[in-house]
């Protein structure tokens, strides 16, 4: 295995089994070279580099290293710093840090120099571009926003070269070489040098030896520059842009600091200082600055570095930006489209933390939500980049609309982490897999009617004297919630107390609700000597639909035989009887009117509202078997 100066000299000598650039292909997971038999990720290919340069360290300073800070492009998103973390472990390395290179670039200059203001670092390397505007105070630095192109770097310029010389080609002996393996691996080397070269030289003459021909090429200065102008605006567009976003203007800055080497280039040097008018920093370390700061930082502690000035010791402050917002899928106002619902905003100093409450609609009776994580600045889903999905589990969820607070974080590297909690207590956190196909993010969304099994279901309420005023009033309240709960169901309501009275048989959720206002005003006794099991075997023999029963009572029934022996023929007959009791009821009589002990509860007068929804939750999660007692 050959790495670094000696793989880029086979490169040039046309091996074809030489792969460079794919920092930029970071977080992909369709990339893939393919070499002898096996196949890389970026990743894996990254993990060769790392443990290359671990060895060569390890033996200049003769000493085991196990720790690294790793710099990564501002604009990498949380996809590209997860892969470069991967990469990292996978070469030994405890990764104790991620830094953004302009960061770390901008910490090197900061180390060295007294100037304050407020900077643009513009940060152009061989495959990547990034901005960072910060602000240095005092020798600390305040990253204000950032903003950049994982896909735009010098190898672009190096293609502009390849393109003319292809292009001479062809016109000499109508040979395309753009598509010819040996063409694009012997010159991706070459083309980088006359890239530079065009710096201090024009014309450059190549010469160019394929297919059994020759010839002299020649590359001029304004040729490449006049082709790679729309790169050259590029990033004097996407320095506007985060001005823009930030609030500024050009006059804002006091300085421009240069950094990476593809700021060499003439004509990029030109376009800032025409459209700035602000002074261009030539960074003496362009090559070596994001390295030697991000060494600063790796001493640092909470970003904060010791710095020796001639004064004395002085403490340097680093503060980081996040580069893109965070934000949750989620559905509209209206509920016919999804969002991303941001909710950690690019530019927000890291690390960050902010929570955001989702709800759970009532008649939704789910258990756990899928939480979806999207990186980008746009509202759409589609145009943004989807991280990861979790699922929060736990959730206490009676159908009645429970609220979730779901929390993201990034921390101090900018990685991305999600949480979910109830009540203040954090839920279980599962992850799982992002569909390869996400385009229903982008489609309307649709809503189907919750398909119910038809079900019937008896209220029978004790209306006994000692049910007079609040205990009543609590438990009509508590009824109606539960008929909204099960909105596809018939419901028949009873009244009995020393008789026994239908008030409605068979009505749809809609139809019930004055019946259940017609439990204030019925009047069947005040005593507790008739039970309603008798006539709720009839209503359910002429209705046919699984039946359920849920009997109310506050008291001690003087027919409790009577009652028992009809509540068996009840359930013999298939038909689910629950009993609620709260005051002076008997839950061991409760249990022998009910189908199984779990639908014997017992309640307080104000929880007749919160016990009537886990019925109807229950119910309709298919509990409650009807088994004979």
């Amino acid at each position: 295995m050959r790495v670094g100066r000696e793989a880029r000299e086979l490169q040039a000598a046309g091996l074809s089994t030489v792969v460079s650039s794919f920092k930029r292909n970071m977080g992909d997971f369709s990339y893939r070279f393919e070499c002898d038999g096996k196949s890389y990720s970026a990743t894996d290919l990254s993990a060769i580099l790392l443990r290359h340069m671990k060895e060569v360290a390890e033996e200049r300073m003769g000493c085991k290293i196990d720790s690294a800070v790793i710099t990564v492009p501002a604009y990498f998103n949380d996809l590209q710093k997860g892969a470069t973390l991967d990469a990292g472990r996978a070469a030994g390395l405890n990764v104790e840090m991620l830094v953004h290179e302009p960061t770390a670039a901008s910490v090197c200059y900061g180390m060295k120099n007294a100037k304050d203001g407020t900077f643009m670092t513009f940060d152009l390397g061989g495959g990547t571009f990034d901005i960072t505007i910060l602000r240095i105070q005092d020798g600390s630095i305040d990253v204000i926003g950032s903003l950049g192109d994982p896909n735009l770097g010098g190898k672009d310029w190096d293609d502009v070269v390849k393109e003319i010389l292809a292009e001479q080609f062809y016109d000499e002996f109508s040979v395309d070489l753009s598509m010819d393996d040996f063409f694009d691996t012997t010159f991706s080397v070459e083309a980088e040098k006359i890239k530079k070269m065009l710096t201090y030289n024009s014309p450059i003459r190549v010469p160019l030896r394929f297919a059994g021909r020759s010839m002299v090429a020649t590359v001029t200065r304004e040729d490449f520059e006049f082709r790679s102008s729309g790169l050259v605006e590029s990033t004097v567009s996407m320095c506007e842009r985060i001005l823009k976003d930030l609030g500024m203007s050009w006059g804002d800055l006091s300085h421009i600091l240069l950094v990476g080497g593809s700021t060499r280039l003439p004509a990029i040097r030109r376009a800032l200082a025409e459209a700035s008018g602000v002074d261009l920093i030539i960074n003496e370390d362009t090559d070596t600055a994001v390295a030697k700061g991000a060494a600063l930082l790796a001493t640092s502690s909470e970003g904060r570095i010791s710095k020796r000035t001639s004064e004395g010791g002085r403490l340097m402050k680093v503060s980081d930006a996040i580069a893109h917002s965070l934000g949750a899928l989620a559905e509209n106002e209206n509920g016919t489209a999804y969002v991303n619902d941001i909710i950690i905003r690019r530019s927000s100093k890291i690390p960050a933390v902010e929570k955001r409450p989702f709800e759970i609609r009532p008649g939704n009776f789910t258990d756990k939500i899928e939480i979806y994580t999207m990186q980008g600045e746009s509202r759409h889903p589609l145009d943004c980049t989807v991280l990861k999905m979790v699922t929060a589990e736990g959730i206490d969820n009676g159908g009645r609309g429970v609220k979730i607070d779901i929390e993201y974080s990034y921390d101090r590297s900018g990685m991305v982490d999600v949480q979910a909690f109830q009540d203040g207590k954090p839920l279980k956190m599962v992850k799982g897999d992002v569909p390869d196909d996400v385009s229903w993010m982008g489609r309307p969304i649709e809503r189907k009617e919750p398909e119910f099994e038809p079900i019937h279901v008896i209220l029978s309420m004790d209306l006994s004297g000692s049910m007079s005023g609040r205990p009543k009033r609590n438990a009509i309240e508590a009824a109606h919630k539960f008929v909204s709960m099960l909105p596809a169901a018939r419901f028949s309501v009873i009244a009995y107390a020393d008789k026994v009275k239908v008030l409605c048989s068979a009505l749809s959720a809609a139809e019930v609700g004055k019946h259940i206002d017609e439990l204030a005003s019925t009047n069947v006794g005040g005593g507790n000597s008739a039970h309603p099991f008798d006539r709720i075997f009839d209503l359910a023999s002429n209705i046919r639909m699984r039946t359920f029963e849920i009997t109310l009572t506050d008291g001690l029934w003087y027919c409790s035989d009577s009652a028992i022996s009809s509540a068996k023929k009840c359930m013999k007959a298939d038909i689910g009887c629950i009993a609620v009791g709260f005051g002076s009821a008997d839950h061991d009589f409760l249990k022998k009117i009910s189908s199984m002990d779990e639908a014997a509860l017992m309640s307080s007068v104000d929880g007749l509202s919160a016990t009537f929804s886990t019925i109807a939750s229950t119910i309709g999660s298919g509990g409650y078997s009807k088994s004979i007692r």
